[in-house]
């Protein structure tokens, strides 16, 4: 090789170089952990160990391979995101370089620059094709980073190892295929056209995946806030029964107060238990803090009273916790349906639920109490035919608590069945 030579493989190097710091800090800038000074050193050492790997070994693969891992190291000492996503942005780069490669190389063969194996040795095609190449990288590079801009990460991991690899699968297969480097004019442009195809229908899946997650969580939020807006429709209906109850407090305390003056002390008692009763009804709200959470347990709660069965809480919850609100929904919805479908089923006379939650030492326990005829809790899978328990919702319910790090008991004694649950945060 000479002196000429070498010097061009270098600069190549070092726009590589550029490009990969330049992707990586626009793709994971808000984890930048590291000053800014630090990026011309970074650059300068990506380029030394690339440069190494590109004079001392002749295979592309290793050349692949090496930028990957170098990715990944300089990722993990430059930033502090999860691993995953900087194991995701490497990956995503590596697609990059596979299209920025593949173009070029096939449209120099077209203008009759010589054979992808010609142009990987030496001559004027590779130069060219080096800079189309690391032109073709940095656009990509840009429209990558602009797209992945206020975009949902949370698809699923499978479906971004989708996104990743069928692309990767995909160009390796067609090179398999087509690359036999002594393809026709009509062969590259097939190969080049397969090449954009397929590119183009991986950005397809990933916009499909998009926005699939986008109307995933639209559909989520407008339950939660239809499940909120029943929450306020019940707070405004029980604050207007307060304010009617206060302006005649009055009037029903003078009530029970002439019945005790004229000796009817048995009927003026019983007026005070109804007028208790009222007040309990009505201010049966509860309050966590979490509106989701709160709008569940007072929908259930008004749901008990609409069947007749009692209902009273115990929340004692005073500080913020970092728990997935989604999962302590669930389950909450499933412990107090399978409470109320258990009260509604019990041949007791008096019906009745008590849910408390308790903050302990950052740890919250859930537990719902309910009336209920005997339920056989090492086999909790009957739904309508007898022990009043949904086996989905008991499954749900573990579920759930297993993600959470939590642990679950359920126990039947004297009529009543307790389901109890402790989770960290």
């Amino acid at each position: 090789m000479s002196v000429n030579e070498l010097i061009i493989e270098i600069l190549n190097c070092i726009a590589e170089s550029s490009i990969i710091i330049f992707y990586l800090y626009n793709m994971m800038k808000e984890s930048f952990r590291v000053r800014k000074r630090a990026i011309f050193p970074a650059t300068l050492l990506t380029s030394m160990i690339l440069a190494a790997v590109t004079l001392f070994f002749e295979y592309p693969w290793i050349n692949l391979i090496a930028t990957f891992v170098l990715m990944t190291a300089v990722s993990n000492i430059m930033f502090e995101c999860k691993f995953g996503k900087k194991l995701f942005c490497s990956l995503i780069f590596l697609i990059v370089i596979l299209a920025s490669e593949s173009l070029p190389m096939g449209i120099l063969y077209i203008l009759n620059f010589g054979s992808p194996l010609d142009q990987l040795n030496s001559g004027l095609g590779r130069y060219i094709g080096m800079a189309c190449s690391k032109l073709f990288c940095f656009w990509f590079s840009v429209y990558i980073i602009e797209y992945s801009k206020n975009k949902q990460k949370d698809i699923p991991l499978k479906n971004w190892l989708s996104i990743i690899l069928i692309p990767i699968l995909s160009v390796v297969i067609l090179n398999g295929i087509f690359v036999s480097y002594g393809l026709t004019h009509r062969q590259t442009i097939n190969y080049l056209i397969s090449v954009i195809g397929l590119l183009a229908l991986n950005l397809f899946v990933f916009n499909f995946f998009d926005t699939y997650a986008n109307q995933l969580k639209l559909k989520v939020m407008e339950q939660r806030l239809k499940s909120e807006e029943e929450n306020y429709m019940l707070i405004e209906s029980k604050y207007n029964e307060i304010r009617q109850l206060k302006h005649d407090i009055n009037n029903q305390i003078s009530v029970a107060r002439s019945m005790f003056r004229y000796g009817n002390q048995n009927e003026a008692i019983r007026h005070l238990e109804n007028l208790s009763n009222s007040l309990s009804d009505a201010g049966g709200i509860c309050y966590t803090g979490i509106s989701s959470v709160d709008a569940i347990i007072n929908m259930k709660w008004q749901e008990a009273l609409n069947k007749n069965i009692q209902f009273t809480t115990k929340i004692n919850v005073f500080e913020s916790m970092t728990i997935d609100n989604m999962l302590i929904c669930r389950i909450l919805a499933n412990l107090l349906d399978n409470a109320i479908e258990g009260a509604e089923r019990c041949s007791c006379v008096n019906k009745y639920i008590h849910i408390s939650m308790i903050q302990v030492d950052k740890k919250l326990r859930i537990c719902v109490i309910n009336s209920s005829d005997e339920v056989d809790t090492q086999n909790l899978k009957s739904s309508k035919s007898g022990n009043g328990l949904h086996g989905i919702g008991v499954s749900s319910i573990k579920k759930a608590a297993d993600q959470l790090g939590g642990v679950t008991s359920f126990e039947w004694e004297d009529e009543t069945f307790t389901a109890d649950m402790l989770i960290k945060y």
